[in-house]
């Protein structure tokens, strides 16, 4: 009896797999006037004709090579599918959920959420599996692939490896958020049967893959951006995560089962933009407030908002030139990255984010970065976008940094950093060890204390840990305007060397014009509460704070350390202009701007 269950259960699991498509790889096209799979191969770049009987036909939809109703996959591994639109000046759209004739199997109108695509089958290092807008000669407009019907994800990776996304949009047409206590409840996603409201959950799901690349790319306007664990060797280049309420990058996995959700490998982050996430994306067409962010959610009424959030994770992570904006709780939170591995945020602009600026736990390395915590900037912008978002959760410290390991060792090197939070920087063990090793570096750095926007009688503080410290080196810093919490112009605990200029203050933060202070770095003002023109990312880049030098007589010219000593000091600037031998403080260098030449007179040459 025992053995005719057993039989049973592997029927039912066999009959339940994908039916694999056994072909060679093929280069496939979608398009709009395309054809089905049974009146077209898929391999020709042409509308379908019925009356010409031809089957040199692209295909519809990409629904026919990664059937939702069925989970067949009528496509090999190391194929290449190009998502066309139907004009060079207008990008198509393409429904990704419950439509048109995908009505039947998995998308039954009483399950419409599991109407989403098979994994997408593994390619080879030499010949990946590539899904793209366009031909791969350029990317003007990315073909949209929204999402309906609550679908749980547009693209899965699940269990593959090899594989390219690149040039698409990945949305929605709902302008709805998760929070289900938000005030008004217009707004919050109707979850419930019928199964047809045009909003979907997942922008790419990836779990047990590797080598997987995300390339110029828009996810916005979801609950998730993307959803991703134990994956290895993943990067994005060039991809917006924009106004998913729930977060950018959500690594938590362990709730759909498997062994936890660490990540190993390297997970880089290039060229990229993750912003105003914990915020639903207003769908308008046609309207002024079409395409920008509304109603972030604090926590206390069901919202979240991470940029990037993960569980427990090892792995090498890198962000490089990436733009970290206004999401509605941390910015970056790798503060669960307590398996191994390295974290490098670089040449990177993090502001204005609702939590933390910047969590790193294990091994670090933060250079040539703007970090502005402005972390109520919600409080000053119109209550339609942040009336009922966070305002400097968990105190709003704008670096946090955590030890894992007796070596662990930490280096924070020409960074520009604002806090309006509880401190500037904090720190402490994250997994109880005792310190032997540890080591925090602190170098050619600029610290600009603000008022704390939760105890307004006083300024932020510069630095706040506990015991056992790291063995600290100091050199070469400026501090600007902190509180006097643990005495920051004489001791940064056991550090032996110079503090830099320093001054602190009992009361509130003043006027950053006053030059007297021997400690005001003489940057460009901020401004704490500065409302953006536009949302886009070339836009938001643009308009964001840059505190950069007033003049040849600001405070950090050429007052770095520049020793080879510490071998990770930086030969560019923030902004890749070259640094010289005396090394400016600070994320941006001073360059003197060459004058246009004066033109005495003009010759005229026969």
């Amino acid at each position: 009896m025992k053995s005719n269950i057993n039989n049973i259960i592997l029927m039912s699991i066999v009959l339940a797999a994908p039916n694999v498509y056994s072909a060679e790889p093929e280069e496939y096209y979608v398009r709009i006037d395309g054809g089905t799979l049974e009146q077209c191969t898929g391999t020709t770049n042409a509308p379908w004709n019925e009356s010409s009987g031809s089957d040199a036909c692209a295909v519809k939809h990409i629904f026919e090579l990664l059937d939702p109703r069925t989970d067949e996959v009528n496509m090999a591994g190391g194929s290449i599918v190009n998502i066309l639109n139907a004009s060079s000046n207008t990008p198509s759209e393409y429904a990704m959920g419950r439509h048109d004739t995908y009505t039947s199997g998995d998308c039954g109108s009483s399950w419409a959420y599991n109407c989403t695509m098979p994994s997408i089958p593994a390619g080879t290092a030499e010949r990946p599996t590539i899904i793209r807008g366009g031909l791969g000669t350029s990317c003007n407009n990315k073909p949209i692939l929204w999402g309906t019907g609550r679908a749980k994800q547009i693209f899965s990776l699940d269990n593959t490896s090899h594989v390219e996304l690149s040039c698409l949009t990945v949305t929605d047409k709902s302008s709805c958020i998760g929070a289900s206590q938000y005030p008004d409840n217009s707004l919050v996603c109707k979850r419930g049967t019928p199964y047809d409201k045009p909003f979907a959950d997942t922008g790419v799901f990836m779990r047990d893959s590797n080598n997987i690349k995300l390339t110029n790319m828009d996810i916005q306007g979801l609950s998730k951006g993307i959803l991703a664990g134990r994956i290895r060797d993943v990067k994005l280049e060039e991809v917006n995560l924009f106004a998913n309420f729930h977060a950018g990058w959500d690594g938590d996995i362990a709730y759909l089962g498997g062994d936890g959700s660490a990540n190993t490998g390297t997970i880089e982050f290039k060229d990229s933009s993750i912003s105003f996430n914990g915020c639903g994306l207003i769908y308008n067409p046609g309207q002024a407030d079409h395409m920008t962010p509304h109603a972030c959610a604090k926590q206390s009424l069901g919202g979240y908002g991470d940029g990037i959030g993960t569980a427990k994770t090892g792995g090498d992570w890198i962000f490089d030139n990436v733009k970290v904006f206004h999401n509605n709780s941390d910015g970056i939170d790798l503060l669960y990255h307590e398996l191994g591995g390295l974290v490098t945020v670089k040449n990177s602009h993090i502001e204005g984010n609702a939590g933390n600026q910047l969590k790193v736990a294990g091994n670090s390395n933060i250079i040539n970065n703007i970090i502005i915590g402005t972390c109520a900037w919600n409080s000053r912008q119109d209550p339609s976008i942040g009336g009922n978002g966070e305002n400097c959760r968990a105190l709003g410290t704008a670096l946090s940094l955590s030890y894992t390991e007796t070596d662990t060792e930490v280096n924070l090197i020409n960074n520009t950093v604002y806090s309006e939070g509880d401190c500037l920087l904090s720190g402490g063990n994250r997994t109880n060890v005792n310190r032997l090793d540890q080591k925090l570096t602190v170098v050619n750095n600029i610290f600009y204390g603000m008022t704390d926007y939760l105890q307004d009688f006083e300024n932020t503080c510069m630095y706040y840990t506990e015991e056992p410290y790291p063995n600290t080196l100091f050199q070469n810093n400026l501090i600007h305007k902190v509180k006097g919490f643990g005495d920051p112009c004489n001791t940064f605990h056991d550090a032996g060397s110079d503090q830099g200029h320093c001054t602190t203050t009992a009361g509130p933060f003043y006027d950053n014009e006053d030059h007297n202070v021997t400690s005001n770095p003489k940057l460009v003002n901020i401004n704490l509460g500065h409302r953006y023109s536009a949302y886009d990312p070339e836009t938001l880049s643009k308009e964001a704070n840059k505190p950069s030098p007033l003049n040849g007589d600001s405070t950090g010219v050429d007052k770095g350390y520049s020793g080879t000593d510490i071998g990770l000091i930086p030969n560019k600037d923030f902004f890749n202009a070259p640094r010289d031998d005396l090394r400016d403080l600070g994320a941006i260098e001073f360059n003197v701007k060459p004058k246009s030449p004066v033109i005495l007179d003009v010759i005229q040459v026969n």
